[in-house]
């Protein structure tokens, strides 16, 4: 990234608590304050020209460490789609969902939001999803997943690991439906 033109200082009140964590961490690393401050706010607006919230980037790097953590592995979208569609057996369909009720387990058991971050998860492991919903409003629960590419064979796939996620979370299906382009589900905590 091409670094912006430094023109001038300008003065920023930080919290007093921040500037001493800062302080250690820049002593740490061997370099100034300002340099580590300056550092971090150029991947800030780097973050934000991605169209990411930096307020969740730290949730999306647990979600990394997470997928890496219980053994995900990204595939190109094409291999993908030709194994579920040249498999398509009841078993494969089973260890989508077993698959999924681990996940949701324990992102159940280690983050305060989970149905977020499973919504979170499925943008990060499923980079062809157009559009992804997942919200929790008290005992419910919905989860929506919308995609130009997504086949039939996919959908199904992926409806059975958001049910198994859901389900790990301690969640009932209400209702799920899938179908080439976009897999809805609701679901209510037991």
């Amino acid at each position: 990234m091409k670094n912006p033109e430094k023109k001038g200082k300008k003065l920023v009140y930080i919290s007093e608590g921040i500037l001493d964590e800062v302080a250690a961490i820049s002593k740490k690393k061997g370099e100034s304050i300002t340099r580590y401050i300056e550092d971090l706010l150029e991947q800030a607006v780097r973050i934000d020209r991605l169209g990411f919230r930096s307020e969740g980037l730290a949730d999306l790097l647990e979600v990394i460490h997470v997928l890496r953590v219980l053994g995900a592995n990204f595939v190109p979208l094409d291999v993908a789609n030709s194994a579920i569609e040249d498999e398509g057996d009841a078993g494969l369909s089973e260890k989508w969902y077993e698959s999924g009720r681990l996940y949701g387990r324990y992102i159940r058991d280690r983050f305060k939001d989970p149905v977020g971050v499973l919504g979170l998860m499925l943008r990060v492991m499923r980079w062809d999803l157009n559009e992804v919903a997942a919200a929790q409003d008290g005992h419910f629960a919905t989860v929506r997943c919308v995609s130009t590419s997504l086949t039939g064979p996919g959908a199904s796939s992926l409806s059975k690991f958001i049910e198994g996620a859901m389900h790990g979370m301690g969640y009932r299906t209400e209702k799920i439906e899938s179908m080439k382009g976009m897999v809805i589900g609701s679901f209510r905590t037991e």
